[in-house]
């Protein structure tokens, strides 16, 4: 049994999706909406765990245009990897953290994607909005 009531609590994010898919036949999708799906966390302090291990991110051609050019205004280079450690992680973190790409979002806020640290949002994603996620960057972003 819940503590509280379980469609009140999901009620934000539910608003969220509806709002996307008010008028479906003629939506056009800003990867930011996608985003915005994504449940926010403060990450343990020099972990870097996800930036270790999945090696350079996967990302669609929207994320790696803006990826450039946030390197390009920022005046950067992108890094090199080095074995499974993703090429924009640096001394102070992720160079590229404003304009990360949803693998990067995802970690740590999904079951599927669990952090090591055990440091998690005050809710983890649902499978099913996490499947909605993933459905809507494919259909929209490849």
């Amino acid at each position: 049994m819940f503590s509280v009531d379980f469609y009140q609590y999901y009620a934000p994010y539910n608003q969220k999706f509806d709002t996307l898919f008010k008028n479906t036949k003629e939506i056009l999708v800003d990867i930011d909406d996608i985003y915005n799906l994504i449940p926010d966390f403060q990450c343990a302090d020099d972990c870097h765990e996800c930036c270790q291990n999945f090696g350079v991110p996967s990302r669609t051609k929207v994320e790696d245009e803006r990826v450039k050019a946030f390197l390009q205004k920022n005046s950067m280079s992108p890094g090199k990897a080095h074995g499974n450690t993703c090429p924009y992680l640096n001394e102070n973190g992720c160079s590229i953290y404003p304009v990360r790409p949803l693998i990067c979002r995802l970690y740590g806020t999904s079951p599927n994607y669990r952090c090591k640290m055990k440091v998690a949002p005050l809710r983890l994603l649902h499978e099913d909005e996490e499947e909605e996620i993933f459905h809507l960057y494919r259909t929209h972003f490849f």
